[in-house]
């Protein structure tokens, strides 16, 4: 009991500081304070090294993941000096059998605590409240961030906080949690017109009513989740790179999403695919300020932009990972998270937070230890790490 409160303890001190900083780099406080050097992070993700003197026992998964990630992680900071792509690998991996739970736990209080207490500054005028001025066909409208860099990464901030917090609260407060859902969905499309997050947000809600209510039927479509890394991860680098101006389906794809076949099309061409990243590369977008861009070229896929700041066998490992995991959920019946995770995937085609613990606290579950069941009265084997 005491090496379980202990491992606990390591894992919230832990993920508060590498969540913190990711937020902290997110908002505009980051100008504000001072920064932060890499190695504090870094040092921070390392301490968890030490839970594996008290680990006795390894999946198969783990053991062939594991040492990969640490490898392709090395070589991404090596060939693309990229020390987050090693450090967010490392974290995933360092994870291992930690309580689900509790991760999602930490996550959640710390992300409510930054964005209550950026929004609060932001509306004081502590930081800027960047506001941009846009056309869209039904008009002009003005996208807030609300202290954050851009009103998307403020968007994904709720898509992510919300769905961690249903996951928690899954048996109880359905009601609430619905209203609520409808309710941050409406108020994303007509504050930050950030449509695919509020999206997301309504799927999250529709998925959890599903969930609270549903019978014991197992639909067809269950069988497909374990997939959906790979599925959603094909179509978007296929659509970027096939794209054309000649072809009104792409074009009409591309108007949809936001000009994201296009930006990702053009960066494929401008820099190519290199197998672990490419060293000083850096897209011009409008995060952190709102004068006008020249050359914008930011690529908001993570699939497609991570092609770039990790590589393609990063990109290929992690998709695996995610369907190998995945396809372990759907075998032990954890169809409520199989789920999560694949609204994760579809959410990610479009936002560039696939690897980002500030933001998709999922993605660093992969190995964790997850609840034997999820819902009161259903069967389901101990729970172990996935």
């Amino acid at each position: 009991m005491l090496k379980i409160e202990r491992d606990k303890l390591l894992v919230t001190a832990v993920l508060f500081v590498i969540i913190s900083i990711d937020m902290i780099n997110t908002s505009m406080l980051a100008p504000v304070l001072p920064s932060i050097p890499n190695f504090v992070p870094f040092f921070a993700i390392m301490l968890l090294a030490v839970r594996f003197l008290y680990i006795r026992s390894y999946s198969l998964s783990f053991l062939i993941f594991a040492p990969t990630l640490i490898l392709v992680g090395s070589m991404v900071y090596y060939k693309a000096g990229n020390l987050n792509g090693l450090m967010f690998l490392l974290l995933i991996v360092f994870l291992y059998k930690a309580d689900l739970e509790s991760i999602l736990k930490i996550y959640t209080w710390t992300s409510l605590s930054f964005i209550v207490l950026i929004i609060l500054l932001s509306l004081v005028n502590v930081i800027p409240n960047l506001q941009f001025v846009q056309t869209r066909p039904v008009g002009v409208v003005v996208r807030n961030s609300f202290g954050f860099i851009y009103p998307t990464d403020f968007a994904s901030h709720c898509f992510y906080l919300f769905t961690a917090l249903s996951y928690l609260l899954r048996k109880k407060f359905i009601l609430l949690r619905t209203l609520s859902g409808v309710a941050l969905a409406a108020f994303i499309i007509y504050y930050c017109d950030a449509r695919l997050n509020a999206g997301s947000i309504l799927a999250a809600t529709g998925i959890f009513l599903y969930f609270y209510y549903r019978n014991k039927t197992e639909w067809r479509l269950f069988s497909l989740l374990p997939f959906s890394a790979g599925i959603a991860s094909s179509v978007m680098i296929y659509l970027s790179n096939k794209f054309s101006w000649s072809h009104p389906i792409y074009v009409s794809l591309n108007n949809f999403f936001g000009m994201r076949l296009y930006l990702g099309h053009e960066a494929l061409k401008k820099y190519g695919v290199q197998l672990f990243g490419i060293r000083g590369i850096s897209f011009v977008g409008y995060g952190g300020k709102t004068e006008t861009v020249l050359n914008y070229d930011y690529v908001d896929s993570s699939y497609v932009q991570m092609l770039f700041t990790y590589g393609l066998i990063p990109v290929v490992m992690l998709v695996c990972l995610y369907m190998v995991q995945s396809w372990t959920l759907y075998r032990r019946k954890n169809y409520l998270l199989l789920t999560c995770l694949a609204l994760v995937t579809v959410n990610c085609m479009f936002e560039a937070f696939w690897v980002r613990p500030s933001y998709n606290i999922f993605m660093f579950l992969l190995f964790a230890t997850i609840p034997a069941m999820e819902f009161e009265g259903e069967k389901s084997e101990m729970g172990e790490a996935v």
